[in-house]
């Protein structure tokens, strides 16, 4: 059985969903899922086979909101600019979270009672689990579907998400939860105890306590390549990019494909090494003292990943590193590592 352990981290869990779209794309099929905090949620759409209702709705929910900022706040955040208009608009937002001694809790259980969770939950063949803390005792609760009635399935996927940012309040048995990250962020572990032969375990990189896998052989993490901003995140277009990066760092590891921040079809050392059979030593010597290394092949991917930030490239694509070294070459630069590019034999 291969199964999929989701780490909390707030609005970085898009993340998640690119992950899973290029699980699906190579083929691999998911029998269990397992989630600490947002990663709890994506693990409850993703037992109910609604993947693509999970994708829409982050693709169109709006972060602030849940948190209970106003859109005129969240407008101006967005341009990631700190000036007067933008402190204004949040004076109101931050008094009403002050005077409720936390931020409330509605507008995410509003949310997740809308998706109606339980009822294609509990028909899915999936495993489904999740981790809490129960408060103030600190004891670690780890729960599956069938540890939970259906009825009382969103409090424990809220008690899973339990910041102390939110207002305090006691959500199940007349007791306070917290966050399930706060024992164990990443909660591969609950599957292979279960016996699951494989766990892709995400990584957010995210605050939180990162248990040893009990036995790494059965584990492949996945984790983003770049950073993924804060888990408060409200800006849309950085969760779409989010989403992207999910999904193309995740057909990296799966595919063994080359590239450390942006992704080349996997070539081999001699290919590389056939590549620098014309360089010029001088030229040689300075580029690998620049990057710091005498392999080849990394010291040509590094080349050509720190031209390629200069001049735009997408991180979003699968390269071909002859094209990216041919179209490197037509810019005509003489200068530091284009002229090392340069001086690259291609055919």
């Amino acid at each position: 059985m291969i199964g999929l352990a989701l780490a909390g981290g707030g609005s970085r869990g898009a993340y998640q969903i690119g992950v899973y779209k290029a699980l699906k794309k190579c083929h691999i099929k998911i029998d269990g899922f397992v989630g600490t905090s947002i990663g709890a949620l994506n693990a409850a759409m993703l037992a109910s086979n609604r993947d693509k209702e999970l994708y829409n709705l982050w693709k169109s929910i709006n972060i602030g909101n849940i948190f209970g900022f106003s859109d005129n706040f969240i407008s101006n955040l967005e341009k990631n600019k700190v000036n007067l208009k933008l402190i204004k608009s949040g004076l109101t937002d931050f008094k009403k979270i002050i005077l409720n001694k936390g931020i409330s809790l509605d507008n995410y259980r509003k949310v997740i009672k809308d998706l109606n969770i339980e009822e294609s939950l509990y028909k899915s063949n999936k495993d489904f689990g999740l981790v809490t803390v129960k408060f103030p005792e600190f004891k670690p609760l780890y729960l599956f579907k069938d540890d939970i009635k259906p009825k009382l399935l969103n409090e424990y996927i809220i008690a899973s998400c339990y910041l102390p940012i939110f207002k305090m309040e006691k959500i199940l048995d007349n007791k306070y939860y917290l966050d399930g990250g706060f024992y164990d962020n990443i909660p591969a572990n609950a599957l292979l105890k279960k016996g699951y032969d494989l766990v892709y375990a995400v990584n957010l990189d995210a605050i939180g306590v990162k248990r040893p896998y009990l036995d790494k052989s059965k584990v492949i993490e996945i984790k983003p390549s770049r950073n993924l901003g804060s888990i408060l995140n409200v800006n849309k277009d950085k969760i779409n990019k989010n989403i992207e990066l999910g999904y193309f760092d995740t057909l990296k590891i799966i595919k063994k494909l080359d590239g450390y921040k942006y992704i080349f079809k996997k070539r081999s050392e001699f290919y590389y090494s056939f590549l620098l059979k014309n360089i010029k030593k001088r030229t040689l010597k300075e580029t690998q003292t620049f990057f710091r290394t005498t392999d080849y092949k990394k010291l040509i991917i590094k080349s050509l990943e720190y031209v390629m930030k200069k001049e735009g490239y997408s991180y979003y694509e699968i390269y071909n590193p002859y094209k990216v070294i041919r179209e490197i070459k037509k810019m005509k630069k003489k200068y530091g590592v284009y002229k090392f590019i340069n001086q690259i034999s291609i055919l």
